[in-house]
């Protein structure tokens, strides 16, 4: 199975289009999508990106919660209603629409953050910022899990 691996720098220019990483497409057409779903992160500081097949299984977890559940209402109002397909042009390019980039902060220049079965779009110093409390967090983790099984 191809994953999203990496992370890549691409300028976005005044429209909105940014070529979207080779490896990134490569994954996608492997799957047989010419397309990517994109929708703003739940904390919205950043995009979430991936292809149907992602997309369609968290249609079906939001289909396992009780009907008339507010938390099913919820889920499908935030997470399908802001989605959006975008087609990936000849040139590997997809436009971003305005209102996505102004949320996330991107202007000039984004990160692609792969995530394995998806990937982000960020803007690049917000992830690194991102990137290195996770970093302190795993090293603490880790140091705590240490000094756990030498006790």
């Amino acid at each position: 199975m191809a994953l999203f691996l990496s992370t890549y720098v691409n300028k976005v220019d005044k429209k909105g289009r940014v070529s979207v990483p080779a490896r990134f497409r490569s994954v996608l057409a492997g799957k047989g999508y010419e397309s990517v779903i994109i929708f703003p992160t739940v904390n919205g500081d950043a995009i979430d990106a991936c292809g149907m097949d992602v997309m369609e299984g968290l249609l079906e977890k939001i289909g396992g919660f009780d009907p008339l559940s507010e938390d099913r209402e919820s889920y499908a109002d935030v997470l399908m209603s802001d989605a959006v397909e975008l087609s990936i042009d000849g040139d590997g390019r997809i436009v971003i629409p305005e209102e996505m980039l102004n949320a996330a902060g991107i202007d000039g220049t984004c990160a692609f953050v792969g995530r394995g079965d998806s990937f982000q779009i960020w803007q690049p110093e917000a992830f690194e910022a991102r990137k290195k409390i996770a970093r302190e967090r795993t090293q603490a983790r880790r140091a705590k899990g240490a000094e756990a099984s030498d006790g």
